[in-house]
């Protein structure tokens, strides 16, 4: 009897982990990433692709801010838009043409970047848009803008299928007094240029 009590009570404390009646702890996974194996996924996942930051100017040739341009992995860029002086309101913003800021209206810029030729506006008559049109941003009363805009159509480093930003004129980012109306031909009803940066490498 003793001895099957004392079997029953060596079972027992087996079962519970231990002598020392704390439960067995599980091994560490061996699939944990390490912060090292993180940073070479993003390195390999951000391979071949660009990002580079471009100054802004107003009408009177004043730097207001910058804009960050990153090509995603999933295709286009996304603009990163840190500038001030901004009149409240929704504004359109562009790439165009022409990688030029000439004074005082930024007209050597031409047109909406349009490699393509098709309509202006998410909005127009198929097809559409310009690979250089984007989505309008809002500017508070101060004036101050830190916004983020997507462009699913275009790249800075010349990707098969997007229209490279850095071709033989280079580009120029647009920002304009109003808003898009994403119908209108060939500019969207946007008014005057009140900045520009020239988006070149």
């Amino acid at each position: 009897m003793k001895n099957w009590i004392l079997v029953s009570a060596a079972i027992t404390l087996a079962a519970c982990g231990g002598t020392d009646g704390q439960p067995d702890t599980e091994a560490p996974s061996n699939t944990l990433t390490t912060p090292s194996e993180t940073l070479q996924t993003q390195s390999m996942q951000t391979e071949g692709l660009m990002t580079q930051t471009f100054a802004i100017i107003n009408t009177a040739g004043v730097e207001i801010g910058d804009v960050t341009v990153a090509d995603q992995a999933a295709g286009g860029v996304l603009l990163n838009l840190d500038v001030t002086a901004i009149p409240q309101g929704t504004h359109a913003i562009h790439f165009h043409t022409n990688g030029t800021c000439d004074l005082p209206n930024f007209s050597s810029a031409e047109g909406h970047y349009d490699p393509m030729a098709v309509n202006h506006g998410f909005d127009s008559t198929a097809p559409n848009p310009h690979a250089g049109d984007m989505r309008n941003f809002d500017a508070p009363v101060s004036g101050v803008v830190q916004t983020q805009v997507l462009n699913e159509r275009v790249s800075l480093s010349d990707r098969e299928g997007f229209a490279p930003l850095f071709d033989a004129d280079n580009t120029a980012l647009i920002i304009h007094a109003s808003a898009d109306d994403y119908v209108s031909q060939p500019t969207g009803a946007a008014g005057g240029r009140i900045a520009c940066a020239v988006i070149a490498p």
